[in-house]
């Protein structure tokens, strides 16, 4: 696949983004987690998300006391950078993929010590 990006050749990655849409990402966010999934078809799909702040943090968790779905979906509306479109249209791959990245981001095991 070949695009053309001010007269220069365009190299795609994994979920059809660029080398400088990537490079954006990760100077504007400093962290952006690749994810991938399989559809019916066994395509191979992914997706970019950048981590999430605390006040999406809150907004996911508010949402999550009344609904989780619409919690994961608040998720993937605040963190969800881009990647293969299938993953936008299709609700089962954007549930299982934002699943999957929620489960990413919890927060990590803290050794404590009492002195």
């Amino acid at each position: 696949m070949e695009n053309t990006e001010t007269a220069s050749k365009v190299t795609l990655l994994d979920g059809n983004i660029t080398e400088t849409q990537l490079k954006h990402w990760k100077h504007k966010h400093k962290r952006v987690v690749k994810l991938s999934i399989e559809d019916d078809d066994g395509t191979v799909l992914f997706a970019y998300f950048k981590k999430p702040t605390i006040a999406i943090r809150s907004a996911v968790l508010q949402a999550s006391k009344m609904d989780e779905f619409k919690a994961l979906e608040v998720l993937f509306k605040n963190c969800y950078l881009g990647g293969d479109p299938a993953i936008e249209e299709e609700d089962d791959l954007r549930l299982n993929i934002t699943t999957s990245f929620s489960d990413f981001i919890q927060p990590k095991p803290v050794k404590i010590e009492v002195l």
